[in-house]
């Protein structure tokens, strides 16, 4: 398969090499009068500290979409974020907050949460037993990470990105990765930060249950009151909700939090397409390194399975991220010399590519370039409501899938024709050999159809039209008016 990778584009590039050795910021070169007029997206999202994982490629791709509207951009990551020059010049990037991953204390299926929490991150919810079991818990952990300390380091960190960015009510406020409580950190913070009202927008990520979670009524209600809760105290800000999933924005209304919720399509980089590739062996890739959640349980069980029929007959090659320690439990024993070998580059024709565990955006997608196959061995309960940017990077790029059923990934696939349309759907993870071997006697007509869906992807998932359907587009129109 040959595709075109295009970088992020870096628009104001010649613009800013005529200032010559001007070492003031983009924004302070502007001409004032024109970036007066000029709206902003303010996209904020500590978890971002470096040009690796989902936070960095949903931010970029935003923010590329916002410049495409004409909004400036201004994007706050975590203070340890250096990769400035991975981004346009034209983008504003303030590493601000201390502290990160704010949705460990969420009362959802990624959170630790039990108890419904104050503005300042304390329980206020059940009964008084109830609090001081939960203040205990609280104080277990160290006291960096104790949601009291998370909200007012977020909140702190935020007061300071509002005093340098002093905004104005043109602009807009995008989290790019919210929760339940990190939205009662940005209502503390909006408390004390004097700024105009503005439009503030939060995309939701993670499923707030799952079919097996236990008194998931009790725990709907206990978010929908922390939501509330947030947004109230937000006013005279405009809050409009977001989610990944339809699956995902269903869950958030089943929590009666006041305000509506939209579902949005999470944007992909775009690809051009070219041919289908013919050679053989065929890549099989299993793309992002293994987690529970992704099935890493179940990566040697899947290699056993095809080692004989499919990887040293020469019609598969499985590619793979693996982390430097304990991969042994991950890959049998028959082929430990096959991966050393790959490791070391001394096999080039092997069954297996092993990609190392820190590679760079650009490298990352330069990789997925290569796949003709995308394996999913993803725990179907995890991404019921969760959407895997992994997939729609394999969708965008034209490359069959095998997911499995019972989770937005069969959902997508079935979007495009169902099970063996554009790839193939499994109920359980045995039968992914056999649907391997299907594949490899398909594979033409298979490859022809994700080519043809690819279009549609390309059209749907991308930033510019992400923000259109989060109404950011109408929003930009209607203050330059």
């Amino acid at each position: 398969m040959t595709l075109v990778w295009t970088p992020f584009p870096r628009y104001c590039d010649a613009v800013f090499s005529l200032h010559g050795n001007d070492q003031r910021s983009p924004l302070e070169r502007m001409d004032p009068v024109s970036a007066s007029k000029s709206s902003r997206l303010i996209l904020v999202d500590d978890n971002i500290r470096n040009v690796g994982g989902h936070f960095f490629e949903l931010a970029t791709l935003l923010m590329t979409g916002a410049e495409s509207l004409g909004y400036r951009c201004v994007m706050a990551t975590h203070e340890s974020f250096d990769a400035l020059s991975s981004v346009p010049q034209s983008w504003n990037v303030l590493p601000t907050f201390q502290t990160r991953r704010m949705v460990r204390w969420s009362l959802g299926v990624d959170g630790k949460s039990t108890q419904s929490r104050d503005f300042d991150g304390r329980p206020n919810s059940g009964s008084v037993v109830d609090r001081a079991k939960a203040f205990a818990l609280d104080w277990m952990n160290p006291p960096a990470k104790r949601p009291t300390k998370m909200v007012s380091q977020w909140a702190n960190g935020f007061c300071n990105l509002m005093t340098q960015v002093r905004p104005t009510s043109s602009d807009s406020l995008l989290i790019n990765t919210g929760d339940d409580f990190v939205l009662l950190a940005l209502a503390a913070a909006l408390k004390r930060s004097p700024i105009p009202p503005m439009r503030i927008d939060v995309i939701f990520h993670f499923a707030l249950y799952e079919n097996d979670t236990p008194n998931r009524r009790e725990r709907l209600k206990l978010i929908g009151r922390q939501l509330q809760s947030a947004i109230k105290g937000m006013a005279p800000h405009r809050v409009c909700l977001h989610a990944t999933t339809t699956a995902l924005a269903a869950q958030l209304r089943e929590t009666e939090c006041g305000t509506s919720v939209n579902a949005i399509s999470y944007p992909t980089r775009q690809r051009l397409i070219d041919t289908p590739s013919i050679h053989f062996p065929v890549k099989a890739v299993l793309a992002g390194l293994p987690r529970a959640e992704k099935g890493s349980d179940a990566i040697s069980e899947l290699i056993t399975g095809i080692e004989k029929t499919l990887l040293k007959s020469g019609r598969i090659r499985l590619s793979m991220q693996m982390p430097a320690q304990k991969w042994e439990t991950m890959v049998p024993s028959s082929l430990h010399r096959s991966y050393r070998n790959a490791i070391s580059n001394a096999d080039s024709n092997g069954p297996l590519e092993i990609m190392t565990s820190n590679l760079s955006t650009t490298d990352y997608h330069r990789w997925l370039d290569t796949a003709d196959l995308g394996l999913f061995l993803y725990d179907p309960k995890r991404y019921v409501a969760r959407c895997s940017g992994v997939l729609l990077e394999m969708l965008a790029r034209g490359i069959p899938v095998i997911v499995p059923d019972r989770c937005w990934l069969a959902d997508q696939v079935r979007l495009a024709g169902g099970h063996r349309s554009i790839g193939f759907i499994y109920q359980d993870r045995s039968e992914i050999p056999e649907l391997m071997r299907q594949f490899v006697k398909r594979r033409t007509e298979i490859q022809g159809r994700s080519i043809e869906h690819a279009r549609v992807i390309a059209k749907r998932h991308n930033g510019q039209n992400t923000l259109q359907e989060m109404g950011l587009a109408e929003n930009r129109e209607q203050r330059a008016a």
